[in-house]
Order: C-alpha cells, then sequence, then structure tokens
C-alpha cells in the first residue's frame, strides 16, 4: 500500500505521561481502517479502540469536524471526570493523522483551526 494511502497522528500532552498515536488507511478518500498505539492506561486504550471504530468509512478530510462526543457517547462505560482528556488526546491524534493524509495528497483543510500542527 503506498505511503500516500496512510496518515500518521501522535498527541502526547506535555503535562501527563498519556499518549496515543493513530495510523489512518485511506482508500477513496474513506478512512478504510484506522488503528491505535497508546500508552498502557485501559481507559486511554478504550477509549483509542472506540474512536478507531467510529471512524471506519467516513471521509478522512471530514474528520476535522470531530470533537469527543465520538468517543463520550459511544464508551460502554462513562468517563470519569478526572478522565475526560483522554477522549481529546485520541481525538487530537487522529485530526492529527488525517492532516497527515491530507498534506500528502494535497487535499486543502484549514490548518489553523484543528491544532493539527
Amino acid at each position: 500500500m503506498s505511503d500516500l494511502n496512510t496518515g500518521f497522528g501522535r498527541m502526547k500532552p506535555a503535562d501527563a505521561e498519556e499518549f496515543a498515536e493513530i495510523t489512518l488507511t485511506v482508500e477513496n478518500g474513506l478512512v478504510a481502517r484506522a488503528e491505535f498505539a497508546c500508552a498502557e492506561n485501559e481507559t486511554l486504550k478504550a477509549c483509542a479502540a472506540v474512536l478507531c471504530r467510529q471512524i471506519a468509512w467516513f471521509p478522512a478530510a471530514d474528520l476535522f469536524q470531530m470533537n469527543n462526543n465520538v468517543i463520550y457517547y459511544n464508551m460502554e462505560e462513562e468517563l470519569a471526570r478526572e478522565e475526560l482528556y483522554l477522549a481529546s488526546i485520541c481525538v487530537l491524534a487522529a485530526k492529527r493523522a488525517a492532516a497527515d493524509w491530507c498534506r500528502k495528497n494535497g487535499v486543502p483543510f484549514d490548518e489553523g483551526s484543528c491544532g493539527c500542527v
């Protein structure tokens, strides 16, 4: 598979040990597969897994519109208030992966509004 078909994004807050990496495989503009790697935190893994399932077959360029609700509303168990930031880590990693794919393929997007730099 061509490197043009993939996008990679990583998010690690400066003040936390957790991180998430999302790799997208895009076919005809749609997310055919989303995979994750993350810190050893069961809740973070659950957030990343939910996100990867939910974004499959959506247009990669539309991922910039998503927010943490994609995780909050699709988790089997609710996140505790002190865990809500884990969803943000995953969402931003996915947006960065979408940005990487867009850059590689010349797909325009508003880099300033998504925090994907």
